[in-house]
């Protein structure tokens, strides 16, 4: 039998990360606020993603640091990956992230209910759990149900040696040798993880370089870095056949051939909407992301959505800012999304990080300057043993109001946020130029790139000013 529960006022349909940031904000608001999730709280980014493949990448950067060390002085012998002992370091991370939501929801009274939600109607969810079914009424629903990994049209069935990014987390051995489908952010991140731990990776993308939607000069450095990495990489390629027996066959189109142990699929999301109850509310049930305006809402009253239902971003970090802008709309503030100024970041080996505009984006609409900088000419970046890489800034010639910003190189991720600050409080390059930078420190490369763009750097070739 299904048991009905008082009315709250916003009920969040998923608890990844739109889901369970939006609802303790909605609950700092004062609403009664609740969440429906059918498996683990933190959704894709905690439990498969974001978090799984960083432990991942820090055990690796302790592995290659490791290898490295002679070039330090200090002599450390016999050097090899304990993969199971990874995925476990990993497990314990996920589980302890995962226990804070929850602890988090309870300080913050948000209540969880376990299980599929169904909406029957605008405002009613039917939850089918172990417990049973239940029914929630809310005045005001979040849909942020995620996605998933898609497989592409040409893989018919389960074919033997073929991995999801879901798979290759749980791995107890790295195989000899290791296709990778996509050249995107996981693709990049996934085929430089595997191949410190000891695998043959060929990365494959059938754009013209990796990472196809970012500046095309910091992508294809990037690209040249990780050959020299040893991951070989193989673009402009097209994927038509996919066959497993003892190993992975794949056929490119045009006829030629590659065999591997294993194939990581690593392009591609499709959206969670099968079973919701769409249609019982007037939205659309055809497998693609929910149309929202500025506030997240969808086009039926009080009905919201966010994170990659949305389809907007597909940035974990993107569904924070639209899980919160919903709960607070919901709560009867005046928030709007503003898609501007949203940093990200391929945590590769170096990092790649971006905000804003690529240069040929920003030319095709501005009279525009870029400048880059070099790690190899920052002292703190050599003292780390990290100087490859660069920062490089695109800059508006009338306002010099910097349109995008491009990072390859040793904590991009963390650098990038000085960018997007600057960016989205349009201080310019002159507000970055004016701000004392510590010294020694990585940082000093964005003070650096900031003072070429007005023709001021010190650590630069004056030929290289302009």
């Amino acid at each position: 039998m299904s048991k009905t529960t008082d009315t709250y006022d916003v009920v969040f349909l998923g608890g990844g990360p739109a889901g369970y940031q939006g609802a303790i904000r909605a609950a700092q608001l004062g609403g009664r606020v609740a969440v429906v999730e059918q498996e683990h709280l933190g959704g894709v980014c905690l439990n498969r993603g974001c978090i799984p493949t960083k432990s991942l990448k820090a055990s690796v950067e302790v592995l290659r640091l490791a290898r490295k060390s002679k070039s330090f002085g200090i002599n450390v012998e016999n050097v090899s990956p304990n993969i199971p002992a990874i995925i476990a370091r990993k497990n314990r991370l996920v589980e302890l992230l995962r226990g804070g939501i929850e602890y988090l929801f309870e300080q913050n009274r948000v209540d969880l209910f376990q299980g599929a939600g169904h909406l029957l109607e605008p405002g009613v969810i039917e939850v089918t759990g172990k417990e049973g079914i239940a029914r929630i009424c809310a005045r005001k629903v979040v849909l942020a149900t995620g996605s998933r990994s898609s497989r592409p049209g040409f893989l018919a069935g389960d074919i033997p040696g073929v991995l999801t990014t879901d798979d290759i987390l749980e791995i107890s051995v790295a195989p000899a040798s290791l296709l990778v489908l996509g050249g995107g952010a996981v693709g990049v991140e996934m085929a430089v993880i595997m191949a410190e731990l000891g695998s043959k990776v060929t990365l494959l993308e059938m754009e013209e370089h990796i990472l196809p939607r970012e500046d095309a000069e910091a992508a294809t450095y990037l690209q040249s870095l990780l050959k020299r990495h040893k991951v070989k990489i193989m673009t402009g390629v097209r994927v038509e056949q996919v066959q497993g027996v003892q190993n992975v066959k794949v056929t490119l189109a045009g006829g030629a051939t590659l065999e591997a142990e294993k194939l990581l699929l690593a392009a591609g999301r499709q959206v969670n909407v099968e079973n919701l109850g769409l249609e019982n509310i007037g939205l659309p049930v055809d497998g693609m992301p929910l149309p929202v305006d500025e506030h997240m809402l969808t086009g039926v009253p009080d009905i919201y959505a966010a994170g990659d239902l949305a389809g907007k971003t597909w940035l974990a970090h993107g569904a924070f800012a639209e899980g919160i802008t919903a709960a607070e709309h919901a709560m009867g503030r005046p928030a709007t999304m503003n898609y501007r100024v949203v940093p990200r970041c391929v945590f590769s080996v170096p990092e790649f990080a971006a905000v804003g505009m690529s240069e040929e984006e920003a030319k095709a609409q501005f009279n525009v300057k870029s400048i880059s900088f070099p790690f190899k000419s920052l002292g703190m970046a050599q003292a780390l043993g990290e100087s490859e890489g660069m920062v490089k800034l695109v800059v508006d010639n009338k306002t010099e109001q910097i349109l995008g910003g491009h990072i390859v190189g040793p904590h991009a991720g963390d650098l990038i946020a000085e960018v997007a600050l600057a960016m989205q409080n349009k201080v310019g390059v002159k507000g970055i130029v004016e701000t004392i930078h510590t010294h020694p420190t990585l940082s000093e490369a964005l003070l650096e790139t900031a003072q070429g763009a007005l023709g001021l750097a010190i650590h630069m070739d004056p030929a290289n000013r302009s």
